[in-house]
C-alpha cells in the first residue's frame, strides 16, 4: 500500500506533509534512493518519527507521494498551457509543452532520475494511469481545437517523444536546456509533419 495513512485536512497538517515531502525530495536529490529512510526524512524535516508515521507508514508510501506530487506539478503546468492564449497554434502549443516539460524534469534532474527509478520498484499506482489519461485528454482537446487529425493518438505520441528524449537527456546528465528543447522540438514537429 503506497497511499498516505491519513490525509491532512488542516493547514498545519498540510504544511507538515509538505515539509516531509520537501525533506524527502532534498535527500533523494542529494544522496539518492538508498539514503531515503523514514528516520532520515523525519530528522531532515525537523519532526519526530511518530509524526511522520501518522502520514507515511513506510518509505514506499513516501516515495509514491513524492512521485504523485511531481506529476501534479507537471499536470498543473499543462493545464495552464492548454487553457492560455500562449497555445493559439500548433507550433506555439508544441513550444510551450516542450518548455514546461524540460523545465519540470531538469529543474531537479537528480530527483527526476531517482523518482524514475523508484517508479520501477514500487507497486503499480492507479494515480499514474489517471495522470497519464488526464494529461493526454488535455492535450488531445487542444489538438482537436487546432484541427489536428487523430488528436488522442497524436497527444500520446507527442508525450512519448517528450518523455523519451527528456528522460534520456536526464540520464545522460545533460544540462543544456536550450539544446534539449531545440532537439525535442525538431523531433515533435518532424513527427507532426509526417503524421499530417
Amino acid at each position: 500500500m503506497t497511499q498516505l495513512r491519513k490525509h491532512p485536512r488542516q493547514n498545519r497538517s498540510r504544511a507538515k506533509v509538505a515539509g516531509i515531502l520537501a525533506a524527502a525530495a532534498d535527500i533523494v536529490s542529494g544522496r539518492g534512493l538508498e539514503a531515503v529512510t523514514t528516520n532520515a526524512v523525519a530528522a531532515r524535516a525537523g519532526i519526530s518519527i511518530g509524526s511522520l508515521y501518522q502520514y507515511f507508514p513506510h518509505k514506499a508510501a513516501l516515495l509514491a507521494a513524492l512521485i504523485r506530487d511531481e506529476r501534479a506539478n507537471l499536470l498543473e503546468a499543462v493545464e495552464r498551457i492548454v487553457s492560455s492564449d500562449a497555445a493559439l497554434n500548433l507550433s506555439d502549443l508544441v513550444d510551450e509543452l516542450i518548455e514546461a516539460t524540460v523545465a519540470h524534469y531538469l529543474a531537479r534532474p537528480a530527483l527526476s532520475r531517482t523518482l524514475n527509478l523508484a517508479r520501477t520498484q514500487l507497486p503499480p499506482d492507479p494515480a499514474a494511469a489517471e495522470f497519464s489519461a488526464r494529461i493526454t485528454v488535455l492535450i488531445a482537446a487542444r489538438l482537436d481545437e487546432l484541427k489536428v487529425e487523430r488528436p488522442e493518438t497524436t497527444a500520446q505520441d507527442i508525450l512519448a517523444i517528450l518523455h523519451g528524449m527528456i528522460d534520456a537527456a536526464s540520464e545522460a546528465h545533460e544540462g543544456d536546456r536550450s539544446a534539449l528543447a531545440d532537439r525535442t522540438r525538431r523531433a515533435v514537429m518532424g513527427y507532426l509533419q509526417v503524421a499530417a
